[in-house]
C-alpha cells in the first residue's frame, strides 16, 4: 500500500523474530552475510548471569551469557564504531567508562553482540500469539509485551533486545546504536497492530500508562505531543495520529 497507493520507494522491514527463534544466526539477518546485518561477536569467556528487571523480591529473570559478548566479526558491521554510552548496558564491566555521566560524551569503539538463544526463545510463535490473544486491554498487552519481570517473564520487547545483547543492544539507554533496534521495533509495531486489528473500533485508539519511563508523571492522553526534537527532522505529532496505521501521516498495512 505504501508503493501502490502513497508512493512510497523505500522499504519498511521488520524483524519477525519467531521465524529464526532456535537459533537467530540460522536466519538472514544475522548468519553474518554480507546482505545480513551482521553476525554474533567474538566469544567472551568467564562470565556471569546478569539479572534483568531487579525488584525487592530479588532476581526472578537471570539471563546466562550467549554465545559471544566480544567485537562483532563478520557482515557490513563487523568494523562499525558507536560513539555515545554505554549506561546501562550488560556489558558495562568490560567497557571504557564514557567521560559524562549522562553517557552522551564521545566515546568510540567496536559494536559488541552477545546472541543469546534463551532470550530467542522468549519471542517464538507462542509468546507472539499469546502475547495478541490473551490480552483484551492495552494495559495488559503493554506490560506483557515489555516484560513481567517480577513474575520471571522476559516478555517480545525486552527478549528482542537481549537476544542480540552486547554492547549497544542491551543497553536501554544506547540500543539504537546497534542497527538491529529498528527491525525489533518494526516487529513491536506489527505486533501492535496485529492485536489492534482483533477488535479494530475498540483498540484502534486504546491507551494506558504515565508519561514517565518507569512509572510517575500523569497519565497519558491522546493529544499528548511526539518530538524527536531536532535531531532527526521529524514533525511534532500527536500520539493520537500515530494510533493508525492509515490516518495522519501514515499510509501502510503489514504483511
Amino acid at each position: 500500500m505504501l508503493r501502490e497507493e502513497c508512493g512510497y520507494k523505500g522499504h519498511l522491514p521488520y524483524w519477525n523474530w519467531a521465524h529464526y527463534a532456535h537459533d537467530p544466526t540460522s536466519g538472514p539477518l544475522l548468519d553474518g552475510s554480507d546482505t545480513s546485518l551482521s553476525g554474533d561477536g567474538s566469544y567472551l569467556p568467564g562470565r556471569n548471569y546478569s539479572c534483568i528487571g531487579s525488584t525487592t523480591e530479588g532476581c526472578q529473570v537471570r539471563l546466562y551469557p550467549g554465545s559471544g559478548g566480544g567485537c562483532v566479526t563478520s557482515g557490513p558491521f563487523k568494523d562499525w564504531t558507536i560513539n555515545m554510552g554505554p549506561r546501562g548496558s550488560l556489558m558495562n564491566e568490560y567497557l571504557k567508562p564514557n567521560p559524562q555521566a549522562d553517557g552522551m560524551g564521545y566515546n568510540p569503539r567496536c559494536l559488541r553482540r552477545d546472541i543469546n538463544r534463551v532470550a530467542a526463545n522468549a519471542t517464538n510463535d507462542f509468546e507472539v500469539s499469546s502475547l495478541i490473544k490473551g490480552n483484551k486491554d492495552i494495559a495488559n498487552f503493554q506490560d506483557d509485551c515489555q516484560g513481567r519481570f517480577e513474575q520471571g517473564l522476559m516478555g517480545v520487547h525486552a527478549a528482542g533486545h537481549y537476544q542480540i545483547g552486547g554492547d549497544a543492544g542491551s543497553d536501554i539507554y544506547n540500543s539504537p546504536a546497534d542497527p538491529t533496534f529498528f527491525l525489533h521495533h518494526g516487529m513491536i509495531d506489527r505486533v501492535w497492530w496485529t492485536w489492534q486489528n482483533f477488535d479494530i473500533e475498540s483498540r484502534q485508539y486504546a491507551i494506558a500508562g504515565q508519561t514517565l519511563l518507569g512509572g510517575g508523571g500523569r497519565n497519558g492522553t491522546l493529544d499528548d505531543i511526539i518530538s524527536l526534537g531536532d535531531y532527526v527532522g521529524a514533525p511534532n505529532i500527536t500520539v493520537r495520529e500515530a494510533m493508525n496505521t492509515l490516518d495522519g501521516p501514515f499510509c501502510y498495512i503489514y504483511a
